[in-house]
């Protein structure tokens, strides 16, 4: 039996980053996309959905976050997924999508670049 999604959002400096804890069918992957489409403001430019908590997502799954990526950048806004396990990252592989896909390894790779976006804008 899957585990029962449970969607949250939170900050770093500034970045939004949606939690998500559980398995993610194409039913719940819905679920996502309507969630990130309440969490986005019109200042965000960049999304960080950190897979920590999820062991599993299937293919049909994949399809429709992608979508949802697609959506997002037509918006100007990019999609990074942190802490994605073996599994996970096996289907992005296998679908061919892991070019398409954005990652970050996890909270501490987003503060680097957030800290290297400041060093910039600083100059």
């Amino acid at each position: 039996m899957s585990e029962k999604l449970k969607l949250s959002k939170r900050a770093i400096k500034g970045f939004e980053i949606i939690d998500i804890v559980g398995d993610i069918s194409q039913d719940a992957s819905k679920d996502i996309v309507k969630f990130v489409k309440k969490s986005i403001t019109g200042r965000d430019k960049d999304l960080h959905i950190n897979l920590e908590g999820v062991k599993h997502m299937n293919s049909a799954a994949l399809s429709v976050l992608v979508q949802m990526i697609r959506d997002l950048a037509s918006k100007k806004i990019i999609t990074y997924f942190m802490n994605v396990n073996e599994k996970i990252m096996t289907l992005v592989k296998v679908a061919g999508l892991h070019n398409f896909f954005k990652f970050l390894n996890d909270e501490a790779a987003l503060i680097d670049k957030i800290d290297k976006l400041e060093k910039e804008n600083a100059r």
